[in-house]
């Protein structure tokens, strides 16, 4: 069995992991996320629509336009960017407020299911984007590379 996030989901996370790396306020053009994450541009534009309808990036027009995130990456969760693009969090059907299932009252597993909802979304939650960014070094650039000495030791 897989639990698993979407592909929009994931490039969500990368780039607002991207655009945390950035000076607060210093704004990204859509081709040097692109370019920096590895992301497909016309995706990259949709995710990046939906994060900014969700509060999470700020995007100005122009010629020196482009995406920031809206605060700072302490203040924004993985659970708020996977929000903003997905809609609310589930591991199952029956925990999905937007959705129904006809055997909700009688489901034995329904407590099971309560209780890994419950993991999970604190644990995305509590996790803030400023927590896996390392300034400097994307998480996914040479990651078999040993930190320098006395930097923490990246997410696995």
């Amino acid at each position: 069995m897989n639990f698993s996030i979407t592909r929009r989901g994931d490039y969500g996370l990368v780039a607002a992991l991207y655009l945390a790396q950035k000076t607060p306020g210093e704004l990204t053009q859509i081709h040097e996320i692109a370019q920096g994450c590895h992301l497909p541009e016309p995706f990259l534009a949709q995710i990046l629509r939906l994060l900014v309808r969700g509060g999470v990036v700020r995007s100005r027009k122009g010629v020196r336009g482009g995406f920031s995130l809206s605060r700072s990456a302490d203040r924004i969760s993985f659970l708020e960017v996977l929000e903003a693009l997905e809609g609310p969090v589930a591991v199952n059907r029956c925990q999905n407020p937007a959705l129904h299932c006809e055997h909700e009252e009688n489901c034995a597993m329904e407590s099971v299911w309560s209780r890994v909802q419950e993991a999970l979304v604190r644990i995305l939650g509590e996790t803030r984007l400023a927590d896996v960014v390392f300034p400097g070094r994307f998480p996914f650039v040479n990651a078999n590379q040993e930190p320098a000495a006395g930097e923490p030791l990246p997410p696995r």
